[in-house]
């Protein structure tokens, strides 16, 4: 007899939110659901505390080209990022 591997797939956070949202829709258990869907029930569990605990998602990216008016604008930026760290962000 051959032994049938497991292979998991990876979903992302996002994939993990439909995945959360369809199990609701559909009326099922979350160990049906699973089961149905091939997903391991920890798994799911885990992601939708992870997801419900975490805030909503922003565009957290920042054009430092939006900051100056011209190629030659100058511009200092400082983060304090706590615990002794700070970032220095600098363009002349």
């Amino acid at each position: 007899m051959s032994e049938t591997k497991r292979r998991y797939v990876r979903h992302s956070a996002d994939q993990w939110q439909e995945l959360i949202e369809e199990q609701a829709r559909s009326g099922l258990t979350q160990a049906a659901f699973c089961t149905a869907r091939a997903l391991s029930v920890t798994s799911f569990q885990h992601w939708k505390r992870r997801l419900k605990a975490a805030p909503e998602q922003v565009d957290r990216w920042l054009d430092l080209g939006q900051l100056g008016g011209g190629s030659a604008a100058h511009w200092e930026i400082e983060l304090d990022l706590g615990e002794g760290l700070c970032l220095r962000l600098r363009r002349c």
